[in-house]
This record gives C-alpha cells, structure tokens and sequence, in this order.
C-alpha cells in the first residue's frame, strides 16, 4: 500500500505528501471518506493512533515563548496601571469635585448597565443550549430592533454629536436587518446544526458552569472598577483634569484588551474539555479544575493576552476588506487583488482557531492558528468554516446585549438630569461597551464548543464522534453551486 500522509513544510505548515489511497491508522471500522475527505495515514508514535489524527509536532515558534512571558508581564503591569489611575482618579474627585455632578445620572446607570449585561449574556447562552435554532433567529432580528431603540434614547440627547451617532446606528441596523435577509436557507440550518452538534457532542461536564461563573465574577469586579473610574473622570476638575480625554482612552483601551482576554481564557478552558470529549469521547482527566487552572498558569495564558490583541484587529480588517467587496459587488480591482487577498493571508496566521490548538496542544498562537487554518485547507474546509453564522450569532448577541445596556442607562441618564442632557451621550456609549464585551466574554463558551467540533473534525474527519453534518453539507453546497 503507498503511504500517503502529512508532513511539516519549511514554514511549518500542514501539506499533503505521497499519493494513493492510504487509511487512517487504527480505523478498521471507520466509514468510508466522503469525497471531501483526504485520506491520511498518521504515524502511530505522534498522536492517537486510535483515531488517526493529524497533528503538527507541537512547537513554540522562535522566540514565541519568549514574546509569550512578555506579553503576559505587560498584561499584569497594565492592570496594576489600571488599578493607580482609578484610585488617583478618585483622590482628584473626592478632592476637587464638579457641582454639577450627579451620581444618580452617571455612575448609577453605569453600575446597572454591568447587571443588565451579565442578565443578557447568560440568557443568550441558555438559549443557545437549551434552543439554538430559536436562538440564532432571535439574534438575527433582536440586533437590528434594539439598535434602532437604543438611538431613539440617544437623538434624544439632541446635539449634533448624538445626531451623527444616531445617523450612524440607523445605517448599521439597516446593514444588520439586510444581512439577517440573507443569512437563511442552508447557511442558516447548518449553523444551527452546526451549533447543537457540538453542544451536545462536547458534552461539557456541569462544573464548567462554575468556570464561566467565576469569569463572570472576575468581569464584574473589573467592571466595577472600570464604572468608578470613568464616573470620576466626569466628577472631578482641577489642573489634572485638563487631559480628560487621555484618561477616557486608556481606560476604553484597558476595558477592551482586558475583556478580551477573560473572553479567549473561557474560550480555550472550554476547548480543552470539549477537544478531549470530541476526539476520544471521554472526559479530559482533571475535568474543570484542570483546564482552568492550566490555562491560568500554564503559558497558554500569555499566548491569550497576545491573541486577545491580534484577533478583533484582523476580524475588523476582514470585515472591511468584505464590505467593500460587497458594495462594489467584486468589481473593484483594488479590493479583489489587494483587500481580500491581504485579509486572507493574515486569517491564515491570525484567527481564533488557533486557540484550540493554544489550550490543546500547548502551542504558541501565532504556530497554532497557521497550523490549524492549514488543516483546514487541507481538508478543503476553510470557506465552510470562514462563512460560520455560528460567529455571526455570538456577534449579534453581543450587539443585542450592548443595546440593552445602554437603553436602560441611557434612558435612566435622561430621566434623572433633564438639564444636561448631552451628558447622556457617553453614558449610553459606555454602558454599550459594557454590555458588548460582557456578553461577548460570556458567549465564548457555545462558540468554543462549535471551534473545536471543526477543528476536531479537520484533524480527523472519520472521527466516529462527529457525525457526517460537516460532510453532508459541504454536498449540499457543491449541489447548489451545480445548479
């Protein structure tokens, strides 16, 4: 029989070697391969003979450990930084403070935008699990009706800031309603297929409830500096209050890396429970203590605090590169030759992906995520995965959660200071942030489950645990572009 396999390329990426019709090593009774799935052959010495599956030699990168331990320091000195700016911020308000401050129209809405966040996030995760059909459509309609209710709030404010800003949430929510159009038929029943699938595969034990719970704790407490903070910057005066603006952006930039991170840590712990249950279908050993504290400790966690930064930079970029591409309906040479193929490259070295293989395999992110987008070409997977709604509901949910949060504070803004209302304003747009990364960070655990049930699948997709639901769909889609 010629061996046909995988092999490390130069650049360290996955590429088929040999030719013939191999088999996977130790799957006897495995079914036969469907004509999107290449045929390998694993050296039983590297990984799971029992399964076959693909893997890369596990490698830290150059230097990658390295840059790894800095990152993580620079995520610690950044929090102690955090923590000093908000007690000097109070010293200067408890010192010095604004007459015109009200704390029942500022740092109370803040406070209960947190809560209402926390409410939304764990409703759109138990809907997930419990109806995700139900709870995919419901993210697709709920984004755009409560953004369009949130800018009502806001143009009440009724200044020309709060009038751009409502200008510009009308056209999202417009782009949103139009998007929620065409995302349906197959695109739409995979993913909620897609979705329980690998919810009820991953069959995550019942103590990941209290990983998610001490995040959520972690979270709050954050946010409960973070609102305090930022309350004082609109209560005091004085000299150091001449660089206002400086302070609102550090804590904007400290508030997003920070829930980043706490988004990617749930992300990976869970991957690692779900990889274990998806690959051998037993339970990782050390269950929930384990992953959490291994990804806490372990040096995952600087790779965490670097991908936290990178992903969203190369998600946005993506996204814009995909706008124009949709405006100019393709016929924009620039955006074909230069946008889309400059996005494609760094999704291939930068994507979320990659932190199944951080938690799983202890690699470094940058190694893990050209690894795993390598098996997914490989297994000719990359479109189907990239096109996910499984992505697109946990970011909708998000927006959903954001709206509400800011409704209720700005509403509550407006009601309690009549006199100032611009002061709404910011109110609003805080406690927006607020609810996006706080449902965002609480999401990443359905989302993690639906990347590792691909990742699983691209490493072996004979795997008898995963079924035939990424197989049967991509048939579905080459019979649609037939037609």
């Amino acid at each position: 029989m010629v061996r046909q396999g995988v092999v490390v390329g130069g650049g360290g990426e996955i590429t088929q070697a040999g030719s013939g019709s191999g088999s996977i090593a130790g799957s006897a009774t495995a079914p036969a391969a469907s004509p999107h799935q290449v045929a390998v052959e694993i050296d039983e010495q590297i990984y799971s003979p029992a399964f076959g599956n693909i893997v890369v030699p596990d490698s830290r990168g150059c230097c990658s450990g390295f840059t790894s331990s800095v990152t993580r320091v620079v995520f610690i000195l950044h929090l102690l930084a955090f923590i000093a700016l908000t007690i000097f911020l109070g010293v200067q308000a408890s010192s010095r403070q604004n007459p015109t401050y009200k704390p029942f129209a500022n740092f109370v809405p803040l406070a209960s935008s947190v809560i209402v966040s926390i409410i939304a996030g764990c409703f759109w995760v138990i809907l997930a699990v419990i109806n995700p059909p139900k709870a995919i459509k419901t993210s697709l309609w709920a984004a755009p009706v409560l953004a369009l209710a949130c800018d009502v709030v806001i143009l009440l404010v009724g200044n020309g800031a709060a009038l751009g800003i409502g200008v510009l949430i009308v056209v999202v929510a417009i782009a949103v309603a139009l998007y929620s159009c065409w995302a349906s038929g197959p695109r739409l029943q995979h993913a909620t297929a897609v979705l329980s699938t690998s919810l009820n595969a991953a069959h995550l034990p019942p103590t990941a409830s209290c990983l998610v719970v001490f995040v959520i704790l972690a979270a709050f407490g954050y946010m409960s500096f973070w609102t305090v903070a930022i309350s004082c910057i609109a209560a005091a005066e004085g000299y150091f209050m001449n660089f206002k603006m400086a302070y609102v952006v550090a804590l904007l930039v400290s508030m997003a890396w920070t829930m980043q991170v706490l988004r990617y840590f749930v992300y990976v712990a869970v991957a690692k429970l779900a990889h274990t249950r998806l690959v051998y279908g037993v339970r990782m050993p050390g269950g929930t203590v384990e992953a959490f504290c291994g990804t806490m400790m372990g040096p995952s966690f600087g790779d965490i605090c670097m991908g936290a930064v990178a992903v969203p930079v190369i998600a946005a970029v993506r996204s814009f590169a995909r706008a124009i591409n949709a405006v100019t309906k393709g016929n924009d040479e620039f955006c074909q030759g230069c946008c889309l193929a400059i996005s494609d490259k760094l999704m291939g070295r930068v994507n979320r992906w990659g932190f199944v293989h951080v938690g799983v395999r202890g690699k470094a992110f940058c190694v893990a995520s050209r690894d795993v987008w390598s098996l997914f070409v490989l297994r000719g997977i990359s479109k189907l995965v990239d096109s996910d709604l499984t992505g697109s509901f946990c970011f909708l949910s998000a927006v959903t959660g954001g709206a509400l949060a800011s409704l209720v504070a700005g509403s509550w803004a407006l009601a309690m200071d009549k006199e100032h209302k611009e002061l709404a304003l910011p109110v609003a747009i805080y406690s927006f942030l607020i609810g996006y990364y706080m449902c965002r960070m609480i999401i990443a655990w359905p989302q993690a489950c639906v990347a590792t049930y691909h990742v699983a699948y691209a490493e072996n997709p004979q795997n008898p645990h995963l079924g035939t639901l990424i197989p049967d769909h991509l048939r579905e889609l080459q019979a649609l572009a037939t037609d």
